[in-house]
């Protein structure tokens, strides 16, 4: 299913593109067409530009913070791809990427990004609001559990150490 959408996609896209600039020459003339285009490739190349620069420094901020940079990261992949639309030609992908550009859209698309991708992973995720209260009662900790991480039981063994006493060994 998702590989035939994408199929379509990959098919009536670019011929949708063409028609609206061939549509939008007509209707204005060649060369304003043509500056449009040009103009949202030096857009994008800008956006683009700026934003790997600053994905990497706030996400790394982020962890200096000792926040996870997954908010920064998300944001700067969005821009990033609104930058990477805006170079491509036409003017779909154009206004795609004007609606990518606007913070409160891209935190909307982030949300239902990273809530699919937990759906699809089969993971609970909880989100902690402004007063520190968990949003799902699934995600707070057992009575057990009182830490700050998870649990995980098992055995190990330190490889490469010695025993400081070899006779302790042999009883």
């Amino acid at each position: 299913m998702f590989r035939l959408s994408l199929g379509l996609i990959l098919v009536a896209l670019p011929l949708s593109e063409l028609a609206l600039l061939i549509k939008t020459g007509q209707v204005v003339g060649f060369w304003a067409t043509f500056a449009m285009v040009v103009g949202a490739g030096i857009l994008g190349a800008f956006v683009l530009s700026r934003q790997s620069r600053g994905a990497l420094r706030r996400a790394t901020q982020a962890v200096e913070q000792g926040r996870p940079p997954v908010a920064d990261a998300l944001d700067g992949a969005f821009l990033m791809m609104a930058g990477m639309l805006l170079i491509t030609p036409g003017f779909i992908t154009d206004f795609i990427a004007l609606l990518l550009l606007i913070p409160p859209l891209r935190r909307v698309l982030a949300r239902w990004t990273v809530g699919r991708m937990l759906e699809r992973s089969g993971l609970d995720a909880a989100t902690v609001g402004a007063e520190g209260e968990a949003a799902s009662e699934r995600s707070r900790p057992s009575p057990a559990h009182q830490g700050t991480g998870p649990i995980i039981e098992g055995e190990f063994e330190r490889l490469g150490e010695k025993p400081a006493d070899p006779q302790a060994t042999k009883r």
